[in-house]
């Protein structure tokens, strides 16, 4: 049942309200039939980016790919907990560790480990658009733990204007979701290594004009 939500929502309701309402677009989404598993990473300054990228998954990635969220943050409500899981495919992780309850990077890699794909935000946060802040360690860390699998980096560009960071309305803007090619780390390479290689991947999909078009004109 689960699934024919997903399929619904995604296909039929939000993919087509992303491109001709809010103007969304979608370049190389390929990348993303190289490969049957692998963990997306992108740069993240709105609620939106998760929305926009699930929307860009075909129908098989769609189903077997899910953000990781806060369950502080997400789960805080019954209501909430359930949108979350249900109509965002999300895990909800905790931030700290809590006695009796698995860690966040067991949690993920557990997920990893049944073949199933992740969508991760390595900064942890939504920062300030058009700038990248510093990539927590956990996406390197899983990539050690899962040898041979790709990470996908992806490069959004407006969402922040979008849906902001302290908004509650979304604004029609036209805004990208950009994806680069499929990465697989050398297994030689160590924890901080790999993780320089993430956010050095994401950074590159960044074009020289990109920064100006994550501000109002006016700014």
């Amino acid at each position: 049942m689960k699934k024919i939500v997903l399929l619904i929502l995604y296909k039929v309701f939000v993919n087509p309200w992303l491109r001709y309402i809010i103007g969304v677009r979608f370049e190389n989404r390929q990348a993303l039939k190289k490969h049957k598993q692998f963990i997306i990473i992108a740069n993240h300054n709105s609620h939106f980016d998760t929305v926009a990228i699930l929307a860009s998954l075909d129908i098989k990635n769609l189903i077997n790919t899910s953000p990781a969220a806060a369950i502080d943050y997400f789960g805080k409500n019954r209501l909430s907990r359930f949108l979350t899981t249900n109509l965002l495919n999300t895990i909800l992780i905790f931030r700290q560790k809590v006695e009796g309850k698995p860690g966040a990077i067991e949690q993920l890699d557990s997920h990893l480990k049944l073949g199933k794909s992740l969508l991760l935000f390595p900064e942890g946060t939504r920062g300030t658009a058009g700038e990248i802040s510093d990539f927590k360690s956990g996406i390197a860390v899983l990539l050690k733990k899962n040898p041979g699998l790709p990470f996908i980096p992806v490069y959004l560009i407006g969402f922040g204007r979008v849906l902001p960071k302290d908004g509650n309305i979304i604004v029609p803007l036209n805004c990208l979701v950009r994806y680069g090619e499929p990465i697989v780390p050398n297994s030689n390479l160590s924890i901080d290594e790999i993780l320089e290689l993430t956010k050095t991947a994401v950074l590159s999909l960044r074009e020289s004009d990109d920064r100006e078009h994550n501000k109002f004109a006016f700014d």
